[in-house]
């Protein structure tokens, strides 16, 4: 029997996963391994997100086929951010769909659904609503069928009551996700995880160096450590990049990326390998100048501001 998931996800700029027009979804890492073992063919994933102050399903995918991302990036029909991912999530068409009006995920609905989120919190004015829902579902959540029919039902509903109309918030969002690039809600921003920035990067290795390709990331080196990004620049030189999120940068960085560096050379001895390490710039001088020794570079990631009119 398929298994279902209430899945969360955050609108990152540059990265539209899940795809609401092709209507895939791709993950990694533990949380990738768990769903690819889990789905098969007619799994539904629901996904939820925060619009200003609610959350909100806004979508649901009927899983028709589950692809390795690295053979999904060789398929040219497929054209998703979600292939980057260790595993690609593709949806059926004629059963997905992308709501135009995604319902309220509110106490109400949550009681409904075999999730058993105890709003004590919410009940006693400790915690809102948003709160006590968003803890509980922060990680991938499994569903059972009569979920699956409560929460069809509900949309159902949803969709065929004509006074209901979307409020602004909501119109602002599925606007930008309809835009080719998304942006980051500032309220989200500090919630971004290492993982997530690897993704950005891996879809948009430009941002790094210009032209630069992706050849390899998450690659396993003989001591069983694991390198984000090995890229490759227009003269054909090798990059082997470091990604450290936020509060990551220690000063022993250094002295691991110079170590990845002769693994790397080994497996590409005529090749010219650059170090880099990319991070949010809060470097400390001792780092600086280790970096410098070792011949590491050093790039900084942060947020760019943009604006689009609405209307």
């Amino acid at each position: 029997m398929p298994k279902h998931y209430l899945i969360p996800y955050v609108p990152l700029k540059g990265h539209k996963d899940p795809d609401f027009k092709e209507l895939a979804y791709g993950e990694s890492g533990q949380r990738g391994k768990v769903l690819k073992d889990n789905l098969s063919k007619g799994s539904y994933l629901f996904f939820h997100t925060k619009i200003g102050s609610s959350k909100y399903i806004t979508c649901y995918i009927v899983v028709d086929r589950i692809l390795p991302g690295k053979k999904a990036q060789s398929n040219s029909s497929i054209n998703c951010d979600g292939q980057y991912d260790d595993w690609l999530f593709i949806g059926d068409k004629n059963k997905s769909k992308r709501l135009r009006k995604p319902i309220y995920f509110i106490k109400q609905l949550a009681k409904k659904l075999s999730l058993n989120i105890d709003f004590e919190p919410f009940n006693s004015g400790r915690k809102t609503e948003l709160a006590v829902i968003g803890s509980a579902t922060r990680s991938h959540r499994q569903l059972t069928d009569n979920d699956v029919s409560i929460l069809l039902d509900e949309i159902e509903k949803y969709e065929e009551n004509v006074k209901i109309e979307n409020p602004p918030d909501v119109q602002y969002h599925l606007y930008f996700y309809d835009e080719s690039e998304k942006i980051i809600p500032m309220d989200e921003v500090h919630r971004l995880k290492e993982s997530e920035i690897q993704k950005l990067l891996r879809k948009n290795p430009s941002v790094i160096e210009k032209d630069a390709r992706v050849i390899d990331y998450e690659k396993v080196l003989p001591d069983g450590d694991r390198l984000d990004l090995v890229l490759e620049a227009v003269d054909g030189s090798l990059i082997v990049a470091e990604l450290k999120g936020p509060d990551k940068l220690t000063d022993e960085i250094p002295t691991q990326v110079a170590s990845y560096v002769r693994d790397i050379e080994k497996e590409y001895p005529t090749r010219k390998i650059r170090k880099m390490i990319v991070c949010d710039g809060k470097v400390s001088p001792k780092l600086q100048k280790a970096c410098e020794s070792l011949g590491i570079e050093i790039v900084v990631y942060g947020v760019k501001l943009d604006c689009f009119k609405l209307q």
